[in-house]
């Protein structure tokens, strides 16, 4: 995954999606690597799991080695206006540019195309040494339900755009985002019925399409295993112990109930784990259910549950 120079990573919203973004983020840059992380949904939340509080369309230093940017239609436009037909940046100068304007952030083709445009754009920046500017370029996108659209854009403009300077730079576009040696997705799914079943069919679509090579599954959240059977009768002889032991082991009688709870929830998980190992055709790689805080203290733990999961399976 981080031999690649883009990573788009996708899924249902509440799968933790931006987290596992984020900390794919600090693996990154704890591997040497120069980071840029992309917010592509307009919630903002890639910056507050970095540890920051917000971004905008210039990339921002949130953490040593790693920067975010917000992308917005708007601005991405200004910006293809500016780097290709020499317009100063906020004209609104004539009625032909007031088109542009609308084409590019109310038609849907044109405005999920200057998302991915920009993204290609960043991959290929340069600094005075010719050295690329970002060395891995993370983009958290938007939900599983436009995920496509933005991936496919740049290939359903080429079906309207016949010849052509705007062609060959949508043609360049796409080579980039369909090039599996630069460009990948890292799904993300948790161990639940409909999340997993989602997962599958976004995997099957986006292979439809024939678009961005998806290289593995996150399976977020992962309850942790049952304690062991001896471990389990200790704590179970506690709800019988005499009364003056009870009262000093607040809730010792909910203790089987509880356990009994986690054999569950951790066997539903497993079933869930198989089904999606079995239908959806990557390596699925599981995160543990994480109990730090919100923000930048779960991805730090988050990255350090992704890299012992992805190490265990070389």
């Amino acid at each position: 995954m981080l031999k690649r120079r883009i990573v788009f990573v996708a899924g249902k919203g509440g799968t933790g999606k931006t987290t596992i973004a984020a900390a794919i983020c600090l693996l990154a840059a704890r591997n040497g690597k120069e980071v840029l992380g992309v917010e592509v949904d307009a919630k903002g939340d890639l910056s507050t799991a970095l540890g920051s509080h917000g971004a905008n369309f210039k990339a921002t230093v949130v953490q040593p080695g790693v920067s975010v940017l917000a992308l917005h239609a708007e601005e991405a436009f200004q910006e293809y206006l500016h780097l290709y037909f020499k317009v100063p940046r906020l004209a609104r100068m004539t009625p032909l540019s007031r088109v542009f304007d609308f084409i590019a952030t109310a038609v849907p083709g044109p405005r999920d195309m200057l998302v991915t445009g920009k993204i290609a754009f960043e991959e290929r920046r340069r600094d005075d040494n010719k050295r690329p500017v970002w060395d891995l370029i993370v983009v958290d996108c938007t939900s599983s339900g436009h995920v496509l659209a933005q991936l496919r854009a740049a290939r359903a403009m080429l079906e309207l755009i016949r010849g052509g300077l705007i062609r060959g730079q949508i043609e360049w576009i796409d080579g980039v985002i369909t090039d599996s040696r630069r460009t990948t997705a890292v799904l993300t799914s948790l161990p639940e019925e409909m999340p997993v079943v989602e997962t599958i069919e976004l995997r099957r679509d986006i292979a439809r399409q024939g678009t961005v090579h998806v290289s593995m599954c996150v399976l977020n959240r992962m309850p942790p295993e049952p304690l062991p059977a001896a471990a389990r009768r200790v704590l179970a002889e506690l709800t019988t112990a005499d009364a003056p032991v009870r009262a000093r082991l607040p809730g010792a009688a909910r203790i089987g109930a509880d356990l009994e709870l986690g054999a569950r929830l951790h066997r539903s998980a497993q079933a869930q784990a198989r089904q999606l190992r079995a239908s959806i055709g990557v390596p699925v790689v599981q995160v543990p259910v994480t109990p730090a805080r919100t923000g930048l203290a779960t991805t730090r733990a988050v990255a350090v549950a992704l890299r012992d999961a992805t190490e265990a399976r070389r």
